[in-house]
């Protein structure tokens, strides 16, 4: 995984992987119906300092959050929640098929698409949000852009050229 900070509080994440992902904004035990979000593996204390010490003009580092090892995960884990809202500014969103390289756009009503396919890798843009909500300090990573790639089988790749061939 690679991470690159630039301007105006945004975070380059190449070659995440992703969990938690309710791109659809399901509702369930941690979630609000409408709530769409994922969060990204940090897969190491170094990169976590990373994301903590970019620091803003508020003093205010990226939200990494660490998961206990218990019942559910047999290791202690980091990560970084990812919000995604849609709104005329974005986020763009592409689904790639890796065996044939072509890119499909998705929007608000096709996003749902991304909790069920198998990634073969994520490349990601995100924008740190620092606000108020009832006096109390919030801050949180908004997407900005992904591009998802998906793992197909051979045979799905087959069938799918065969259902509509480039012209």
């Amino acid at each position: 995984m690679e991470i690159n900070f630039r301007e105006r509080n945004i975070v380059e994440i190449n070659d995440a992987k992703i969990i938690f992902r309710n791109f659809e904004g399901r509702a369930d035990k941690f979630n609000h119906a409408g709530n769409r979000n994922f969060a990204v593996v940090i897969p190491n204390h170094e990169l976590a300092d990373k994301l903590i010490n970019d620091t803003n003009e508020h003093d205010v580092g990226w939200n990494v959050k660490i998961r206990e090892a218990g019942d559910d995960y047999e290791d202690e884990f980091m990560y970084l929640p990812v919000k995604v809202r849609f709104n005329n500014r974005g986020p763009a969103v592409y689904l790639e098929n890796a065996a044939t390289g072509r890119r499909t756009k998705l929007n608000e009503d096709t996003i749902a698409l991304l909790d069920n396919v198998d990634i073969l890798s994520v490349d990601l843009g995100g924008r740190r949000i620092i606000n108020k909500i009832n006096g109390k300090p919030f801050r949180a990573a908004y997407l900005q852009a992904i591009l998802v790639r998906q793992n197909v089988d051979r045979f799905a790749s087959r069938f799918a050229d065969e259902e509509s061939p480039e012209e």
